[in-house]
């Protein structure tokens, strides 16, 4: 199934002689804050099961809402294991407080995808908008 924004608004070839652009899994730290929950092959595998190649250059057109996807697979992971959220952001100072922001991160990322995915057309069938309107 192939997702695009209808204007290409984010449609730039990155330069692979400057290094400019960033690979999938780039992306993802960067939308984690740079956070290591998990290690790395751990992430890979969450960008894999969500359709994307970890090694591959990231394409908003294309990958956007994928990404988020997998944000959100990796925070919800998190819920039952607060600790090792406390870990890493150690601003908590209780678990019910972590866990508290984790929900709302996690209820902004879903509002996030379901927006990105209504702005987004579908090149398949009209069956897909069943899912994903609102």
């Amino acid at each position: 199934m192939s997702r695009q924004y209808d204007d290409e608004q984010y449609f730039e070839e990155p330069d692979y002689v400057l290094n400019t652009g960033f690979t999938n899994y780039d992306r993802l730290l960067i939308e984690l804050n740079n956070r290591m929950y998990y290690d790395k092959a751990v992430y890979e595998k969450f960008l894999n099961e969500n359709a994307l190649n970890p090694n591959d250059t990231y394409d908003k057109n294309t990958d956007h809402a994928q990404l988020l996807e997998t944000v959100y697979a990796i925070l919800h992971t998190l819920l039952s294991n607060i600790d090792a959220y406390r870990k890493i952001e150690t601003e908590f100072v209780t678990q019910g407080e972590a866990a508290t922001a984790l929900q709302n991160r996690l209820k902004y990322l879903r509002s996030e995808i379901d927006r990105i995915k209504a702005d987004m057309h579908y090149e398949d069938s009209d069956f897909t908008y069943m899912y994903f309107t609102r």
